[in-house]
């Protein structure tokens, strides 16, 4: 794999989250320590881009951080092939401040839709929705990604020419959530959702990979509150607001999503709160295309799954 880092820290895949506030002049600066030349873009911010940078050298840019939302940043040069490597990252644009008058949402206030106002300020003031409202940093980033080791033995020995050509007849192997798989991923604190009853949270998922993923959650429903625009990559935030347990993610794609952290719904009012299954409730999440359950075609259930965790009432 191929990875960015932060500063002396060490390498990852997915990299560094980068957090900054909407409004906010960024200067993003990459040194390249590869052998190779590398590039950098923001996907949906408009000039968010720089490169080729020669192994050796420093290149960056700098930009301002409009629209809020969340958004990928990756290597585009031989695309796909240097996001795919490992090369990719969640880059997140909170808002500068709440809209005048309403709820605190993850988004500017013009970006606010009445949809995502009203979901919002139920959350802590509807029977629906008991416990508080949602606080700005309460998040979880899922990166997914999908690993083909023929393409990145080619790479290993810098067949680049080789490994691309391979993209064409790409076939996972290996499926990730932040570059973990099965129970290290159910048991990654900055992986795991988890709160009481009552704290909402919301969910920041990514696709880096070329395989489409049906994410599915137990336990809970989630709202969909923001996606990308498939061709420019910009953040829509939604105003039609549906309730699902279940949401596509085809590659490059971008979701925010409510989870509501609220009594599950398939427990009966009276059987609530749990006397013979303690708290806390652990319930997970996996994808229902059936062979990202698996590593390797057959270890289930080490691919693409996690918990997320009730950890008892407010």
């Amino acid at each position: 794999m191929w990875a960015f880092s932060q500063g002396a820290g060490k390498p990852s895949v997915p990299g560094p989250v980068i957090r900054v506030k909407q409004g906010q002049s960024v200067t993003l600066s990459v040194e390249n320590l590869s052998p190779s030349a590398h590039s950098v873009q923001i996907l949906g911010i408009p000039g968010a881009s720089f490169g080729p940078i020669e192994p050796g050298q420093i290149g960056g840019v700098t930009f301002t951080a409009s629209l809020a939302g969340t958004y990928f940043y990756v290597d585009p040069d031989r695309a796909p092939l240097n996001r795919l490597l490992g090369l990719h990252g969640a880059l997140v644009v909170e808002p500068a401040a709440s809209p005048s008058g309403g709820p605190v949402t993850p988004y500017g206030e013009t970006q606010t839709t009445p949809g995502v106002r009203a979901l919002f300020s139920a959350l802590g003031n509807h029977s629906r929705f008991p416990g508080r409202p949602w606080l700005l940093g309460r998040d979880k980033i899922w990166v997914l990604n999908q690993i083909d080791p023929r393409i990145n033995k080619l790479a290993e020995a810098d067949d680049l020419a080789g490994a691309l050509e391979l993209v064409g007849s790409f076939l996972p192997r290996y499926f990730t959530l932040n570059g973990l798989s099965g129970v290290d991923a159910a048991h990654d604190e900055p992986t795991v959702p988890r709160g009481r009853v009552g704290q909402p949270l919301l969910l920041r998922a990514l696709n880096a990979g070329l395989a489409t993923h049906s994410l599915h959650i137990h336990g809970n429903h989630v709202f969909t509150t923001a996606e990308i625009v498939s061709n420019s990559h910009e953040v829509r935030v939604l105003n039609n607001i549906i309730e699902e347990d279940t949401w596509s993610m085809p590659p490059l794609m971008r979701r925010d999503l409510l989870l509501p952290f609220t009594k599950p719904p398939e427990i009966p009012d009276a059987a609530w709160p749990p006397r013979q299954e303690k708290f806390p409730l652990l319930y997970p999440m996996h994808c229902h295309n059936e062979i990202s359950q698996t590593s390797a075609g057959g270890s289930y259930p080490l691919g693409l799954v996690t918990d997320w965790v009730l950890e008892g009432p407010l």
